[in-house]
């Protein structure tokens, strides 16, 4: 329930429906939780199948919050014989992995991205412009903005160059300080608000570069207003395999009016307007180029950041978002209920259900070629294979997947 999940249902409300949030496991991160009740959810710990099955019957439709979670994935796999109306809530983009199929999709009788960045997928594509429009919606983020429209700038001696989000490599640039070095600015600083899991990783480069007292380590903020308030640029470089759809701190950071440089790449360029509303790059050199050409024209930085915020706000604004949601449920009650067989689409054993939504590295786990498949399958969470086999420890091929994975973090570490 942490992070942008929680933050899309605290978001949406009540929206004048009952709802009930059925959690599998018990969360990890509960920082939204409260949020979430407030905003007029019920919410139960689904662990029981008599639980679960009267909470099926009792829904006119069920939600899917989807990001490759094996504990849904066994869920889905083993979903008991109650008629339902589905929708697959994707709250991950689709690009690499988690990766969208069109199976998938066509198990749930409505599905919603959470950005039109998916609905380029070529797997997507590929079913055509009429099961899209009968099918499938977008709805953006579902935080409400309209806090940060209030931040005020705060006097601070260094020119801040800031980025808030995950610090882990599948999520941010790997080459992260190759580009702040490029931008040449010795006299900046890199402020980073996030937890420091990559802290070490990043002084190492940033020491090898000499500006290891230049990189500002916040932690992880229960509110991070105070930082964005510090900050001249935003300067949000993701790896170009992120997972990452709403992206709701570019949003935040864009709706307090700060002018933005981001890669021009994925769903990032979905969301800022090139020289409008933000600097989209391609290279290190041009982000350098970016930063500075910012630092050099503060009216200009001023001007992209108002013209940020106003388009953040109208597109993004709740109201519309909620009915979008809504809208999905209409197209899905309009049908009746019956029988999915999920399992059709989760065939085999645990680890093919892990490798049902990897696409571009399928082959590097099934010639054991680990060590070649991207970061994002290292971590401990995140629908790696470390994740599947907390769950389903007595999966071989799961286990040797994640022995070779530990065994290269452990050489890496090395």
């Amino acid at each position: 329930m942490g992070g942008g999940i929680g933050s899309a249902y605290a978001g949406l409300g009540a929206c004048g429906q009952e709802q009930r949030v059925l959690l599998l496991e018990p969360p990890q991160d509960q920082t939204t939780l409260d949020k979430v009740q407030s905003a007029g959810f019920q919410i139960i710990q689904g662990t029981e199948n008599p639980c679960i099955e009267r909470e099926l019957e009792w829904a006119d439709a069920v939600v899917f919050s989807w990001h490759h979670h094996p504990a849904l994935t066994k869920f889905l796999h083993d979903f008991p014989a109650v008629p339902i109306r589905s929708i697959l809530w994707c709250h991950v983009s689709g690009n690499y992995f988690p990766a969208i199929s069109a199976g998938l999709l066509r198990s749930f009788d409505q599905c919603i991205f959470a950005t039109p960045f998916s609905l380029e997928l070529p797997q997507v594509q590929a079913l055509g412009t009429e099961y899209l429009q009968r099918h499938c919606g977008v709805v953006y983020g579902l935080n409400d903005l309209s806090r940060f429209t209030r931040i005020k700038r705060r006097p601070h001696e260094r020119y801040t160059i800031g980025y808030v989000g995950t610090l882990g490599f599948c999520k941010l640039h790997p080459a992260l300080v190759d580009f702040y070095g490029v931008a040449g600015m010795s006299d900046a600083r890199f402020m980073l608000v996030g937890a420091p899991s990559t802290k070490e990783e990043l002084l190492s480069a940033a020491e090898r570069r000499g500006m290891a007292g230049q990189l500002q380590f916040c932690g992880q903020l229960p509110n991070v207003e105070p930082a964005l308030a510090q900050m001249d640029v935003f300067s949000y470089l993701l790896n170009p395999q992120h997972f990452g759809a709403t992206e709701n701190a570019l949003l935040e950071a864009m709706a307090a009016g700060l002018p933005v440089v981001a890669l021009d790449q994925c769903v990032e360029r979905h969301i800022i307007r090139n020289g409008e509303t933000g600097l989209l790059v391609h290279s290190p050199e041009e982000y350098g180029n970016a930063v500075r050409y910012l630092r050099e024209n503060p009216e200009k930085a001023s001007l992209i950041g108002a013209h940020a915020r106003a388009d953040i706000m109208k597109r993004y604004e709740i109201e519309e978002n909620r009915r979008r949601f809504l809208a999905a449920c209409r197209r899905a009650d309009a049908g009746e209920k019956h029988l999915h067989h999920f399992g059709e689409f989760f065939t085999g054993e645990p680890a093919d259900w892990f490798l049902s939504a990897v696409d571009a590295d399928r082959q590097c786990f099934e010639e054991g070629r680990v060590q070649d498949a991207g970061l994002i399958f290292r971590e401990k969470t995140k629908g790696s294979p470390a994740h599947y086999h907390t769950h389903f420890p007595e999966n071989h091929r799961l286990t040797q997947w994640t022995e070779q994975i530990n065994c290269l973090k452990r050489k890496t570490d090395l």
